[in-house]
């Protein structure tokens, strides 16, 4: 495995700015995280805090023992509960079997981070994986993408879910998800390491109740020796360690809410995209209600409601459900950085561009509740290149970073256009050119005898344009079958470096390369030192 830096521009504004540290933007965060002075400062902060550490760390054990976790795993968990411990922190959904690369990349980071800054705080810090348990978007995480014939095929899990169900609560159809995986196995050529993969998922999905389950389980199995933690945000044990919290969020949700909004008027006029949509009355809290998990709002008179009015609750009410059944709320994009907060010693806190956006909101909400942003450091990106994709691109004298950024359809193009001398579009033009030359005296001859007769010679010329125009697709699609293998090569690159017009880590899964090169890729990744620094790299395998 060789590792190259690669400058890769954001096309989020936002995201540049962070990256290029400008003051104006800078001041949404209380930490720039490229600099270790940060980490120092904000080390000295969780010193004077107090956590829920043991309550936490009992939970901690109990979970990750049931999703198949190592001794490095609980050696982590026990250092947590010491008052000196900190954590690094990043989440993301539970996608089926682990959904796109970005998920396992963003893993990488929280523990390449963690390394990094335990060997120069000389403090333990902990990689701790937040798995989004309690969104429930299932049809975010509900595929996969595989390459099939150079293109990227969607594979949809087809278990029917009704209502708003967290991915917590989603138990598996065992069957169903079997023949998924079935179904994807049989989509991939057969290698030395089908047969294992095969066996090693499917014990595993056998395993596993619930979506967050299997999710857990196979970061474990990728990750082994890593000592990665994992936290299911949707965890009902873990609500009841969340309760004074939620009371918290409740009594000072109009100076949450006032503020962020307030945040988000700025940025966008300081002409930032609006990715948050933040109102005033915004709850910032779910409720199941029904069965359902309900979004809430404040209205001017201080109860609150389900957005389409599914109930209503005073703040009494809710803070008695806060009290009494805490499992029954959850949090939305601006209160779960706060309650990772509230539970962990968060050292800093890794994330993705989308992340970055939505967190530039956030200041006045963590100031509400007395609390400072930890560092926001941006994920490490990556593009898995193989040794045939880079033998092609030499092959073509195809640059890597721009097939990676832009992907390579005008190459190829232009080098069917270079198989034709001289070109056919050039030679079809000149010929209709001539053509329509000769042909003008018989137009304006048919024209003279009657007008009808005038209309019928126009008429003739352009079916005469049209039969050039079926013979040049006929010589053109002839030129293709002859340089077929060719062009696929340009397909090939196509669908494994910039796939759907995006990044590879947005599309790819990680079976493709688990099945072509065995899935030691990951644990290797997560070893190595990275400057955080540097937007993207290329993995070469």
């Amino acid at each position: 495995m060789v590792i190259q830096p690669m400058g890769l521009g954001s096309p989020n504004k936002l995201v540049a700015d962070y990256r290029a540290e400008l003051p104006s933007i800078m001041e949404s965060f209380d930490f720039t995280p490229f600099h270790q002075d940060s980490y120092e400062s904000r080390l000295k902060e969780l010193e004077a805090r107090k956590y829920p550490r043991e309550e936490l760390a009992e939970l901690l054990h109990r979970r990750n023992k049931e999703w198949g976790a190592d001794q490095a795993t609980f050696q982590n968990i026990d250092r947590l509960a010491d008052p000196q411990a900190v954590a690094v922190v990043g989440g993301q959904q539970a996608g089926l079997f682990t959904g796109p690369l970005l998920t396992l990349h963003k893993i990488t980071s929280i523990i390449a981070l963690a390394s990094e800054q335990s060997e120069k705080l000389g403090a333990p810090v902990i990689p701790v994986f937040w798995i989004a348990g309690e969104d429930h978007d299932v049809e975010e995480i509900n595929h996969i993408f595989l390459p099939i014939r150079n293109d990227m095929k969607k594979l949809k899990w087809k278990q029917h879910l009704t209502g708003k169900i967290a991915a917590s609560d989603i138990k598996l159809d065992n069957g169903l998800t079997h023949a998924f995986l079935e179904e994807v196995i049989a989509s991939l050529p057969e290698t030395a390491h089908t047969k294992d993969m095969h066996r090693i998922i499917g014990d595993i999905l056998h395993q596993s109740e619930t979506f967050v389950d299997f999710f857990a389980k196979l970061i474990h199995y990728l990750y082994k020796d890593s000592g990665l933690v994992l936290l299911d945000s949707g965890d009902p044990e873990l609500r009841n360690i969340e309760r004074p919290f939620f009371r918290e969020l409740i009594e000072k949700q109009r100076e949450i809410s006032h503020g962020v909004y307030g945040a988000s008027q700025r940025l966008q006029q300081m002409g930032y995209t609006d990715v948050l949509g933040a109102e005033m009355e915004d709850g910032n809290l779910f409720c199941y209600i029904e069965g359902e998990r309900t979004l809430l709002v404040r209205d001017a008179e201080g109860k609150w409601r389900g957005k389409s009015d599914e109930a209503i609750f005073t703040e009494e009410e809710l803070l008695h459900i806060a009290e009494s059944s805490p499992e029954r709320l959850s949090n939305n994009v601006v209160t779960r950085p706060l309650m990772q907060d509230y539970l962990l010693p968060v050292l800093a806190f890794i994330a993705g561009p989308g992340e970055i956006q939505y967190w530039a909101n956030l200041k006045p909400g963590f100031e509400a509740v007395g609390f400072k942003m930890p560092p926001v450091m941006p994920r490490l990106s990556f593009t898995l290149l193989d040794s045939k994709v880079e033998k092609l691109l030499g092959r073509y004298r195809l640059s890597i970073e721009k097939a990676i950024t832009a992907g390579v359809e005008a190459e190829k193009i232009h080098y069917l256009a270079a198989q034709q001398q001289p070109p056919i579009a050039v030679i079809s033009e000149q010929v209709k050119q001539a053509m329509a030359e000769l042909h003008a005296p018989l137009r304006h001859s048919a024209a003279s005898i009657a007008d009808d007769l005038g209309s019928l010679a126009e008429k003739n010329l352009r079916h005469l344009e049209e039969d050039i125009d079926f013979l040049v697709k006929r010589m053109e699609s002839r030129i293709k079958e002859q340089h077929r293998v060719a062009l696929s090569h340009f397909d090939h690159i196509q669908c494994a470096l910039h796939p759907q017009n995006g990044l590879q880590e947005r599309t790819w899964n990680v079976f493709s390369f688990w099945n072509s090169h065995g899935v030691g890729i990951w644990r290797e990744l997560s070893q190595k030192n990275y400057d955080f620094t540097t937007s993207h790299y290329i993995v070469k395998l």
